[in-house]
């Protein structure tokens, strides 16, 4: 999602100018937890499939699009379920892959495949997004410049947009794209981040919209200023550009730590910095999300590694924020010696039963946290140790919940063997 060393470095020079569940935190100005609201736009999790449900219909093998947010499958069975009650596709950015895994860590779909399919170049992928029919997924190779959409089932590249690994800003170009969505008229949107700017392109490649006034190409500094629309406004390196069900936009802008939302039609609503997220070029937001009862989710990009000189070996956090008041209603910002602190997370999304997942970067994992008592009850990926074998992640830097197929009646009847057939890793010896 929007964090990357290279970009990081970039900004803080020219402002210098497998579970945890049970997990022992020591919190840092932990708050208590809010009260819970879905993610805007969708309902809560639905009941758990009771055994002997049938099977779902299949597409190449897989369980077929039957669901949607707004009518989410059964909820995973067991206690796995209760921390995350549907599979999530991950980002495995430092692997080059996407991976969808199980809340009980059974790997179940791989792009690309170990049988041959996924021709096209893919590397680096920073974000891994369903389209609004659950068929494709939508994925912006940040540090190759381009945007991909594969189709679930052949994984097929369908469509693309930027040229592999060469950045630029001119006609087809993208400089570090990121947090792309396909909206449901076909439209897909992108933060350009080093072009400091917001696109709008159509199905057939064209660029249809463009918000955040042009800074000098190839700038070496971009500067953040929120104006009435979209259109007169400068976006300071924008990471996030979230949509929201009735077409408004929320964007995240590194420069100044700024989060705003955005009509359509590019009328600003509001525009906040960040609380508790200083602005001193070393932590930044990174992907804010808007929850139904109107409260800000946003992750602090920063950790105790990987930082660039003069930055604060500090821990990531998580916070959410009434964005009128900028008061802090609820956060995740621990000292840990037991594997609790985050480094570097960059995307943190409400889940329907209310628990906080997140990719925590450069800990090598994927989570889900309680909010009530702050703990970590799911984890993917060993902390601190990168790897490519079942069970382990490399700097995963995004995710999407599968809240389209009934995968949990689909492992029932492929008790074994799922993973070969997912073209998933060997397990960890």
């Amino acid at each position: 999602m929007a964090r990357r060393r290279k970009g990081h470095r970039l900004l803080a020079v020219c402002a210098g100018l497998c579970a945890l569940a049970g997990a022992v935190v020591v919190l840092v100005h932990a708050t208590a937890a809010p009260t819970v609201a879905a993610p805007a736009g969708t309902q809560r999790a639905g009941n758990s499939a009771p055994s002997g449900t049938p099977s779902a219909p299949l597409v190449n093998g897989l369980p077929a699009v039957q669901y949607s947010p707004s009518n989410p499958p059964p909820a995973w069975p067991g206690a796995a379920g209760k921390a995350l009650p549907y599979p999530v596709l991950i980002a495995d950015r430092g692997n080059n892959r996407m991976i969808e895994v199980t809340p009980d860590h059974q790997i179940i779909w791989q792009y690309p495949g170990t049988s041959g399919t996924g021709s096209a170049p893919f590397a680096y992928d920073d974000d891994a997004f369903f389209t609004p029919d659950g068929k494709s997924i939508i994925t912006n190779q940040e540090d190759k410049a381009v945007i991909s959409v594969i189709d679930y089932y052949s994984q097929k590249q369908t469509w693309s947009y930027g040229q592999f690994g060469v950045a630029g800003y001119y006609n087809d170009h993208l400089n570090y794209p990121d947090d792309a969505y396909r909206l449901p008229d076909g439209t897909t949107i992108a933060t350009d981040i080093r072009n400091c700017r917001e696109l709008f392109i159509s199905a057939q490649g064209q660029v249809t919209a463009q918000w955040g006034v042009n800074q000098k190409p190839w700038a070496h500094y971009c500067t953040t200023q929120i104006g009435a629309t979209a259109q007169d406004s400068l976006f300071g390196y924008p990471n996030g550009d979230t949509p929201q069900p009735n077409g408004d936009i929320l964007m995240s802008v590194i420069n100044g730590n700024w989060l705003a939302l955005f009509a359509p039609d590019g009328r600003t609503l509001w525009k906040v910095q960040a609380p508790s997220i200083p602005n001193n070029g070393c932590e930044y937001v990174s992907d804010a999300q808007l929850l139904a009862d109107g409260n800000v989710l946003v992750a602090d990009y920063s950790g105790p590694t990987g930082n660039t000189a003069g930055c604060p070996a500090v821990p990531g956090k998580v916070i959410i924020f009434n964005p009128q008041t900028r008061h802090v209603v609820w956060q995740y910002a621990v000292v840990s010696t037991t594997g609790g602190e985050l480094d570097h997370p960059s995307l943190a999304e409400q889940l329907p039963n209310g628990n906080i997942m997140l990719n925590d970067d450069y800990n090598q994992r994927v989570i889900v946290i309680d909010p009530h008592t702050n703990r970590i009850v799911w984890q993917y990926g060993v902390t601190g140790k990168s790897g490519t074998a079942q069970g382990y992640l490399n700097t995963p830097d995004g995710f999407g919940i599968d809240l389209y197929r009934n995968w949990s009646g689909w492992v029932r009847a492929h008790a074994s063997g799922a993973a070969s057939r997912s073209g998933a890793p060997p397990a960890a010896p």
